[in-house]
């Protein structure tokens, strides 16, 4: 009997929220969590969040070296965090995810942690500004259907401070959105403004940042003509990493004329056949399914210090991207590696070793084309040597 209660008392407790994975919540403004309702209800569907003054001393982010949180969103205010910044940068570099939202006046403690993910927010007191791209004439309430990444299918209404990055687009740093060509930012008219800025890690964690708290809020969620509803969601999927994750499998290679998989080593110039499957998590199911590229983007290198080949590998049934090639005439140590930095998604590297061995003795044919003028010169020589020595018997 008692085994039975603990059996229920189990199953009841992985069901509860206490199962998922935890979000802190820091602001020093405790009408955020009333302006901000619809967010935090979109967040309390599918994480236990805490909330914490930023400057209380009464929440840990590690605590005996294991750290105490999934995810962290941080409301920047004109005070600094007590947690030192460098604490913030060892949270992301363990894998876990940070969202920033920022505001015009928020100190330099925040400022200089947004450079540390490379992106920078503008002048002190500077807003975004936009004549044409606004709601009832108000220059300052911006709207944009500048989309990246995200997808959102109605303009998004933004209220704040720009943020900028470097001119072109890498795969570790990008705009999420970005405004409106018209739109402006500080006394220097900077153009090219991103609303909402993102950095994804080598390790896959991911940064999210904006200038704006009013973008989430529940006068711009509530509002059916905006997006920010699904803009909202989408930074939540994205961010704490339920949208955009790939996974590599069943990574398989041989000979093209044999059945016997991925062999200790090739020969020169032989026949080679590759294939890997690669998924894509789908939130909305709960499963991995097939992931289909588009762009034709997915690279296989060989290499051996360089590559000898980089082609793109193409799409066969389901989840399976192959390729066959010939192995080059050279010897040594190689590897099959697949580095895919598609931004937006999660880093996918995949790497084999693999031998390539010069021909046995036994393996070279009888004659070599190559070598036809050698067998000539042989051959003639000794036909030569032939005729000499008739001629010379006959002589005597």
């Amino acid at each position: 009997m008692i085994n039975f209660l603990i059996l229920i008392l189990g199953v009841v407790l992985a069901g509860t929220p206490y199962n998922q994975k935890k979000v802190l919540v820091l602001s020093d403004n405790p009408a955020v969590y009333v302006s901000h309702s619809q967010f935090f209800n979109l967040l309390s569907k599918q994480y236990r969040v805490d909330y914490k003054n930023i400057q209380s001393n009464t929440f840990n982010l590690q605590l005996f070296g294991e750290w105490q949180y999934d995810h962290l969103i941080l409301f920047s205010s004109t005070v600094d965090l007590k947690v030192s910044m460098q604490e913030l940068l060892d949270f992301y570099d363990s894998g876990r995810n940070i969202l920033l939202l920022g505001s015009t006046d928020q100190s330099k403690y925040f400022r200089k942690f947004l450079n540390s993910f490379g992106l920078d927010m503008h002048e002190y007191g500077s807003s975004v500004v936009d004549y044409f791209n606004n709601i009832k004439g108000n220059q300052n309430v911006v709207t944009t259907s500048n989309m990246n990444i995200v997808k959102v299918d109605k303009p998004i209404a933004y209220q704040g401070a720009g943020l900028s990055m470097t001119p072109y687009e890498t795969f570790q740093v990008f705009g999420l959105v970005r405004g409106s060509e018209t739109a402006f930012s500080g006394p220097n008219l900077s153009h090219n403004i991103i609303y909402v800025g993102a950095t994804q890690g080598r390790n896959n964690a991911r940064f999210v940042a904006t200038g704006s708290w009013e973008m989430l809020s529940d006068e711009f969620l509530n509002n059916s003509n905006l997006g920010n509803q699904m803009l909202a969601e989408e930074i939540i999927r994205w961010g704490f990493g339920q949208s955009k994750i790939l996974k590599a499998e069943n990574l398989t290679h041989r000979r093209l004329d044999s059945d016997d998989i991925k062999p200790y080593n090739y020969r020169l110039r032989e026949d080679c056949y590759f294939s890997i499957d690669i998924y894509e998590w789908d939130y909305q199911n709960d499963q991995w399914i097939p992931y289909i590229s588009t762009d034709n983007d997915v690279l296989l290198e060989f290499v051996m210090l360089d590559p000898y080949y980089r082609v793109p590998l193409k799409k066969g049934k389901g989840p399976k991207y192959e390729l066959s090639f010939k192995i080059p005439d050279v010897y040594g140590v190689f590897q099959f590696k697949i580095n895919y930095l598609k931004p937006g998604y999660t880093f996918l590297k995949v790497a084999e070793k693999i031998t390539v061995r010069p021909f046995r003795h036994d393996e070279y044919g009888r004659y070599l084309v190559q070598a036809l003028p050698y067998y000539f010169s042989s051959f003639g020589t000794m036909a030569g040597f032939i005729v000499f020595l008739i001629a010379f018997l006959l002589n005597k």
